[in-house]
């Protein structure tokens, strides 16, 4: 692959991710609306905003694929959700389409589904349930990813990315927990896999025996990961249930406006 652009290039899931893809790439283009440091031979920094479409159309030109990492990642008032998400999603893959993009590995979220119950076992037929703006934003850009591959062919491959840390930070993340290695696993499954229908949706998670999302996403990319929650139980007391009545946690609550679950 020649080039490929990364989006939201100095966020929490692009540091680990970086490295996989100059080694897959001739050239990454790291776009973000805030300087991107330490550049490595083989990347190029490109600063501009996703709710410029002029400027995400320069930073895509040539480009093979696009991995949309970029946007609000929490809640927020629904303008900035509006203006960060939506409208800066719509940008990318329109900017993908007008200049031949063949595929857009899309950051979604678990929080599409975040209204569910713990006890229940989500997978990527079932409704979407919502937990907040941000989740909403979600739907909307896989919605968008969907309407980009029917009517104009675009690949799209849509993650719906749990919570990925270092290590379980609570007893709730042995259940929704992405380890980094996992995330690099994931995304660049998304990027390299072939694709039977063209469009994709995956539940993106490490090998936890407590999840509560189904794994019915992840074969079609080839995507196992190698690492597991489970790992880290006897750090928590393994018993206890889930702290919130919702898959979405504190973001399903009526008060919640924001800080990062």
């Amino acid at each position: 692959m020649s080039v490929l652009t990364l989006t939201g290039a100095s966020g929490r899931l692009a540091g680990p991710l970086r490295p996989a893809l100059r080694a897959h790439a001739d050239q990454v283009r790291l776009f973000d609306r805030v300087p991107v440091g330490d550049p490595r031979p083989g990347e190029v920094v490109i600063e501009g905003e996703l709710e410029d479409l002029d400027a995400v159309e320069a930073a895509v030109s040539g480009a093979e694929v696009i991995v949309h990492l970029g946007g609000k990642a929490d809640e927020a008032p629904f303008p900035e959700i509006l203006s960060a998400n939506v409208v800066g999603t719509y940008h990318v893959l329109e900017a993908a389409h007008r200049h031949g993009v063949r595929r857009v590995v899309y950051a979604s979220s678990h929080h599409v589904t975040g209204f569910y119950q713990p006890d229940q076992l989500v997978g990527i037929d079932s409704t979407v349930r919502p937990d907040s703006y941000y989740g909403v934003s979600k739907v909307v850009g896989e919605s968008l990813g969907r309407l980009y591959h029917d009517k104009w062919g675009l690949e799209v491959v849509c993650l719906r990315i749990g919570v990925c840390r270092e290590a379980p930070e609570t007893s709730d993340q042995l259940r929704t927990w992405l380890s980094p290695a996992d995330s690099v696993q994931l995304v660049m499954a998304a990027v390299t896999a072939p694709l039977e229908h063209g469009y994709q949706v995956v539940y993106g998670f490490s090998d936890n025996s407590r999840a509560f999302w189904s794994r019915d996403g992840a074969a079609a990319i080839g995507f196992e990961p190698g690492d597991s929650a489970d790992d880290h139980a006897e750090a928590f007391d393994v018993d206890a249930e889930f702290s919130h009545p919702h898959q979405g946690g504190a973001f399903a609550a009526p008060d919640y406006r924001g800080g990062i679950w």
